[in-house]
């Protein structure tokens, strides 16, 4: 795997070095590299490139790419086969990073992390749908602190809604503290020292479960985190919407600047 990504790789930073680029060989298991002093192609800043190999396109994988280049003061290049560029461009074009927007309001996209609780359970809802998360206001603003471009929010309250219901409410700063309180959410879980998942609700426990699949399986669903685009991509704005997709095809490697 390591092999096959990295050819892809190699194939981009030799294109780029073409247009003028200094970018180092790629070796087998590298899945990244830094390129400079070349012509941006597709316009773009001038900024060194930070060019990553990614073949998982989900809506996390990407936000964290595009955090770690722009930490750095680099462009992000996200080389993707041409089977994810659709979803890459659904990810990152309008509304970026984002599910949707609806009247002004975030719809966010869910991760595969679960939230953890102050007492050291997790979140989890009874519902026969996917909970989706959004939120009640639109407050986020991109200023100039600095010299460097920060996005600040007013940590918009979210919501968690199944079944047509709100599931929860809560602030978005808990999620990256210590966690929201336990009330927050109508039921938790956890693992017990028999090893299966015991479920609670606010006063006791309602549910004992081989594993998450039988807890699923009985409509009991862990809560996903949200990807609150702020909490991951925290300053270099103008370089993170700058981002470049690459493809490699038969006719070379096309570049695409969302």
């Amino acid at each position: 795997m390591h092999h096959y990504d990295s050819s892809r790789l190699a194939t981009v930073l030799a294109d780029l070095r073409d247009r003028g680029y200094r970018c180092p060989e790629s070796a087998n298991d590298e899945l990244s590299a830094v390129a400079t002093d070349g012509d941006h192609p597709t316009g773009g800043p001038d900024d060194p490139l930070s060019v990553d190999r990614v073949r998982d396109v989900t809506p996390l994988s990407l936000a964290s790419r595009i955090a770690t280049a722009v930490d750095a003061g680099r462009t992000p290049v996200l080389v993707v086969d041409t089977w994810g560029l659709e979803d890459a461009r659904e990810i990152l074009g309008e509304p970026f990073l984002l599910r949707g927007r609806v009247d002004g309001r975030r719809q966010f996209y869910s991760t595969p992390e679960r939230i953890a609780l102050t007492d050291g359970r997790y979140a989890c809802v009874r519902t026969d749908t996917e909970p989706q998360w959004r939120e009640t206001s639109s407050t986020v603003t991109t200023s100039i602190d600095d010299g460097r471009e920060r996005t600040h929010t007013d940590e918009p309250r979210l919501l968690l809604e199944a079944d047509s219901s709100v599931q929860a409410v809560l602030e978005a700063g808990t999620l990256t503290c210590s966690g929201p309180d336990p009330e927050t959410f109508p039921y938790r879980y956890s693992r017990g020292t028999d090893r299966r998942i015991h479920v609670f609700d606010q006063d006791r426990e309602v549910g004992r479960y081989a594993g998450i699949a039988a807890m699923r399986a009985n409509a009991y669903r862990p809560v996903a985190m949200p990807l609150v685009p702020e909490h991951h991509v925290r300053t270099g704005g103008r370089l993170a919407r700058s981002v470049t997709l690459a493809v490699v095809t038969t006719d070379g490697v096309a570049y695409e600047r969302l």
